[in-house]
């Protein structure tokens, strides 16, 4: 049995651990034009989805929450572990409301959030963290 424990255990570590690798993925959000961080968008959502699938046939899409300083962050399997490398489109969407209130007027048109036709593209590579998306106002 002892010889069974040393032999096996360190193979689900070796096999059975950790995902496809990630990389940081930092970025801000611009209107068009702009030099700011479009803070307005504060509470909107990034969605990310890989181009292509990976060799096992699987797309690991990531996401984020734009701050308060225009700013987001991407997550895949964990909190701001960023997204697996190759190029994504991007979706940017409205932040859902919780009430029986009327929704916000968007401030952005609603082709940016569908991955399909936003048009929007990024290029997730190491030493390269941060990105800057640029959308235009509605």
């Amino acid at each position: 049995m002892m010889r069974f424990c040393t032999v096996f255990f360190p193979l689900v570590f070796i096999i059975g651990c950790g995902g496809p690798k990630t990389l940081p993925v930092n970025g801000m959000v611009e209107f068009t034009g702009a030099t700011e961080p479009a803070k307005e968008l504060a509470g909107y959502s990034i969605t990310i989805e890989p181009e292509a699938p990976n060799a096992e046939g699987k797309k690991h899409s990531g996401s984020g929450v734009i701050d308060a300083d225009g700013k987001f962050k991407i997550s895949t399997f964990d909190l701001n572990d960023g997204a697996v490398p190759g190029k994504h489109k991007v979706a940017i969407t409205p932040p859902v409301l919780n009430g029986d209130g009327p929704s916000p007027k968007p401030l952005i048109p609603s082709r940016y959030s569908d991955l399909g036709t936003s048009g929007l593209i990024i290029n997730v590579e190491a030493g390269k963290p941060d990105i800057k998306l640029e959308v235009s106002k509605k």
